[in-house]
């Protein structure tokens, strides 16, 4: 595995990681941004492609986000990693907020797909997403980024994985920095940027092989927002798994790993 900073053009830097050879696979990160959200799941994909991680900007070791963003953004960050690496065409998995990145991927540079996987993500919230995002909003103004991150993991887990595995996540909440002002407003504004994504209207311009892949009781991007997506992408496949929650991979690894992997090897 080897890890190092990619320059964007303007001045940025994103952090990166390699491992495995083959054809590359960028794994994309939801609203955490975060590139070891991956890493098991990674450590799988390497015994078959080149994989790719990243820490979005303003997470992790990239560089810092001043002010606001928008997926549209996040996809440049995409493509100027892309770029560094030399990578013209990648297979591209995405998930939740990294599905939005990847569905603006697909739609403005189709070039740059072999494959496409959208995991437990939308194409544009609907009121319950609204709902559930703002409720977000309001714990991390009011209690704090500690709060919205207790709270978030009873969103994102599924109940019987949390369960079974409260002192591991316990010691994750516990384990990190201290959070900052700096954490808040990146946070605010990641969330403003999935609140501002829509793409419905665009999503029959995308023509590479694609697989929405989503778990039965996601209470975060719930089921229909994955069949409306692969209902409007020509030729979409569309994978369902009985359970898992939002983070499925985790709860579910062998499922989500079924669902994925035979679509990527083609």
């Amino acid at each position: 595995m080897t890890s190092a900073l990619a320059p964007l053009q303007d001045g940025g830097t994103l952090a990166f990681t390699e491992t495995g050879a083959g054809a590359p696979l960028v794994l994309i990160s939801g609203l955490g941004g975060l590139a070891s959200f991956w890493k098991d799941f990674a450590s799988v994909c390497a015994g078959h492609f080149r994989v790719i991680t990243y820490d979005h900007r303003g997470v992790g070791r990239s560089s810092p986000l001043d002010g606001s963003t928008s997926i549209a953004a996040m996809c440049d960050d995409l493509i100027g990693l892309l770029d560094h690496l030399g990578i013209e065409q990648a297979m591209i998995l995405g998930h939740s907020t990294g599905g939005a990145i990847a569905q603006r991927l697909a739609i403005d540079n189709p070039q740059r797909l072999s494959r496409l996987v959208l995991s437990a993500t939308f194409a544009r919230p609907c009121a319950y997403m609204e709902r559930l995002f703002a409720g977000r909003i309001e714990i991390l103004d009011r209690l704090g980024v500690d709060a919205y991150r207790r709270h978030a993991v009873t969103l994102l887990n599924a109940p019987y994985w949390l369960a079974e595995n409260d002192a591991r996540v316990t010691a994750e909440l516990t384990g990190g920095a201290p959070a900052t002002e700096r954490d808040a407003a990146t946070i605010r504004a990641r969330i403003k940027a999935v609140l501002g994504h829509g793409v419905d209207e665009s999503l029959d311009t995308i023509a590479c092989p694609a697989r929405i892949v989503v778990a039965a009781d996601d209470i975060v991007t719930p089921p229909y927002h994955s069949e409306r997506l692969a209902h409007a992408i020509p030729g979409a496949e569309l994978a369902v798994l009985p359970r898992g929650g939002h983070y499925a991979m985790r709860a579910e690894p062998a499922l989500y790993r079924d669902a994925v992997l035979d679509f990527l090897r083609g």
